[in-house]
């Protein structure tokens, strides 16, 4: 499987009149937010692998968007 790389989002949106310019979505923010708490807590990775942290970081974005849809 080929890997493509992504496109560059911005970090925060830019809005006009005309168009909205991109920005960070929510639940990346939550995740980032939830990266460092998970690097911080361990001083390095917690499973050993870099994935498997982001994979769990994820997991608790998406319980914080659930959260949020309550």
């Amino acid at each position: 499987m080929t890997k493509t790389k992504p496109s560059p989002v911005r970090a925060f949106p830019v809005v006009t009149s005309e168009e909205h310019n991109g920005g960070m979505w929510l639940r990346d923010y939550f995740a980032a937010a939830a990266l460092t708490g998970i690097l911080a807590r361990h001083g390095t990775t917690n499973s050993g692998t870099p994935s498997t942290d982001a994979s769990d970081a994820y997991a608790v974005a998406d319980a914080m968007m659930s959260r949020r849809e309550m």
